[in-house]
């Protein structure tokens, strides 16, 4: 997932500082471009508009000169629909430029600390983090100075650097940025748009991940809910954070809270990644866990022989995860006095079609 960045927009006292030497027509043509473009990108076009972007840019630097606040602007927001697209290395000398503009022209704090955060952003999707946390911590100095700390850039940067250090599992610097970030969406009367969901997914992996059950639940219910609002949940996130929540409800013995989320966790990943993935299996997997600690064992057997059937078919039959499964399988016969089942479970491979797979699942 693309880190968040901010195409800029020219502020209105730069835009009449324009020479006048610029016709109204030809004024007309590089701001009818540049929004053109930016409609273009909200409308996931982009590559009409980089096409609409180079059209206004060459207008500027024509109109305006190389080094002149709109071709910043304009160098900016093209970077921006290069970064969407992975084009990074395209992408990295038109942030440069546009900011080498930004910190020669007066009263740009703001347009610097933006372009500051968007190179950040652009350098943490590359992998280089200790580039992209200084310049985090210069753009948030420079916002904090120019009192922008709630604005979307501000909160948006934030954000990056919060996720840089939950990545590289420093939790307690990640947890505080998390924090700030949604009071400030609070404060401002956003506390559901859907970049808030994904920093209350992060802030309770950061407490399930050190067992503080009682504080990640809340707000894994908190994002789910507001992607039910938005409609902005991705499948594949959704999947993950179900599955944590439901983690979490079974390992707080509440099977009855856990067993549908992690019902639907397997639709929906029998549904975008096809019956025989191994996130499939692994969702089988955690039924299989789930039934066995309510010693439903005939449920819990479907499961693990669906969870073993695709890893044996993926993986291969002495590949560890698969011996680890079916030794789980095996105990848990054992446990109910089927021990010739259980020793024959494990010393072979256990074949089983997938239509044998009979639990409802969840639409």
């Amino acid at each position: 997932m693309k880190t968040a960045k901010t195409a800029l927009i020219i502020i209105s006292g730069l835009f009449f500082s324009l020479s006048a030497s610029v016709t109204f027509a030809e004024q007309s043509d590089w701001q009818k471009a540049t929004t053109a473009a930016r409609v273009a990108r909200q409308n996931g076009n982009s590559l009409e508009a980089a096409v609409l972007y180079k059209q206004a840019l060459e207008i500027e630097e024509k109109k305006f000169g190389p080094n002149s606040a709109e071709v910043a602007a304009t160098l900016n927001n093209l970077a921006v629909v290069y970064q969407d697209e992975s084009r990074d290395a395209e992408a990295d000398p038109l942030y440069r430029r546009s900011l080498q503009i930004w910190e020669k022209l007066r009263g740009t704090n703001k347009q610097v600390a933006a372009g500051l955060s968007n190179l950040a952003a652009l350098y943490h999707d590359e992998g280089k983090d200790a580039d992209a946390v200084s310049l985090y911590n210069r753009a948030l100095a420079m916002f904090e100075k120019t009192g922008q700390m709630e604005s979307p850039k501000a909160v948006a940067a934030l954000s990056g650097l919060a996720d840089i250090f939950h990545s590289q599992g420093n939790f307690s610097d990640a947890e505080p940025l998390y924090e700030r970030t949604l009071a400030i969406w609070k404060k401002t009367g956003q506390p559901d748009n859907s970049d808030a969901a994904v920093t209350l997914i992060h802030l309770a992996d950061i407490y399930r991940l050190q067992s503080e059950y009682d504080q990640a639940a809340p707000l894994y219910n908190r994002a789910l809910a507001i992607w039910q609002k938005t409609g902005h949940a991705e499948d594949a996130e959704l999947a993950v954070t179900l599955n944590n929540l439901g983690d979490i409800y079974r390992s707080e013995g509440k099977y009855a809270e856990a067993e549908p989320l992690i019902l639907r966790v397997l639709a929906i990943r029998e549904k975008t990644l096809g019956s025989d993935n191994l996130d499939v299996a692994a969702s089988a997997n955690e039924l299989a866990l789930l039934y066995n600690c309510q010693e439903k064992y005939a449920d819990a057997e479907i499961f693990y022989k669906k969870a073993i059937q695709i890893r044996e078919a993926n993986l291969g039959p002495q590949h560890p995860d698969v011996i680890r499964t079916r030794e789980i399988y095996a105990a848990m016969l054992r446990q109910e006095g089927r021990k010739t089942e259980a020793h024959a479970i494990e010393a072979s491979p256990v074949r089983v079609q997938l239509n044998s797979f009979q639990k409802a699942t969840p639409n």
